[in-house]
């Protein structure tokens, strides 16, 4: 896991209305485990994630987003998606 995707799942999750946060250390801990459980031991390029409210993630090869990756042939990572808004039930659209 890269480290800004973890610090930005972390502060998504401690940022979320009615909860009650404990130490960084502690919800950090928490976060990287979620990511674990929602991989699981079998995880593949291109599974979709979901790690907890708002939080996403994809199975990708690890370094894939660098110049000249992917760097390590078999190592995977997982890039987090973070959904910014929440929803509005007096705003919606019907499809």
């Amino acid at each position: 896991m890269s480290e800004p995707d973890v610090l930005a799942a972390l502060n998504h999750l401690r940022s979320l209305p009615l909860r009650d946060n404990g130490p960084v250390s502690w919800d950090r801990q928490y976060v990287l485990n979620l990511i674990r459980e929602a991989a699981g031991p079998a995880s593949k390029v291109g599974d979709l994630l979901n790690i907890g409210p708002g939080v996403y993630g994809v199975v990708k090869p690890f370094g894939v987003d660098l110049a000249g990756g992917p760097h390590a042939a078999g190592q995977l990572q997982v890039w987090i998606a973070i959904r910014a808004t929440g929803t509005d039930p007096t705003k919606v659209t019907v499809l």
